[in-house]
């Protein structure tokens, strides 16, 4: 990406946060595509890779495959809970990184309580590739 390229995007991200679509500036900025399984409870989240998201070594950076997992559990949570919720906790496992393509993350609950959500997310690349896993404890905002 050149800076070009990388200030379109964030003047884009600008645009969309201000309308009022709900949609979020890291969202537009990195080019999440959020998807709802209402039958089987599960969120996906489709990202494609881009050097914005490389640490200084030029790997894909930890904090982003978290990132998406956190959007990724919270929005199971928020539409298939009873409520919205908030992180308690995260787990994040790292097994392989990538440089191209794209990254798949899938939300799905471990166990679905009154107040508190047990929830795991896969991440994966183009080629099914395990790229990491977290676990999080989610709380409800009950009112």
């Amino acid at each position: 990406m050149n800076e070009k390229e990388i200030r379109e995007k964030f003047e884009q991200a600008l645009k969309v946060k201000d309308d009022g679509t709900g949609q979020l500036f890291m969202y537009s900025l990195l080019d999440f595509d959020i998807q709802y399984d209402e039958k089987v409870e599960r969120v996906y989240i489709s990202v494609p890779v881009t050097e914005i998201m490389f640490n200084p070594i030029g790997f894909l950076h930890g904090g982003i495959l978290t990132y998406i997992a956190d959007t990724a559990m919270g929005h199971l949570c928020a539409a298939f809970a009873e409520s919205p919720s908030v992180s308690l906790e995260l787990k994040t496992q790292f097994f392989r990184t990538t440089r191209k393509g794209t990254i798949h993350a899938t939300a799905y609950f471990t166990k679905k309580g009154k107040n508190v959500q047990f929830v795991e997310c896969v991440l994966k690349d183009n080629e099914d590739r395990d790229l990491g896993k977290v676990t999080g404890t989610f709380y409800s905002l009950n009112n």
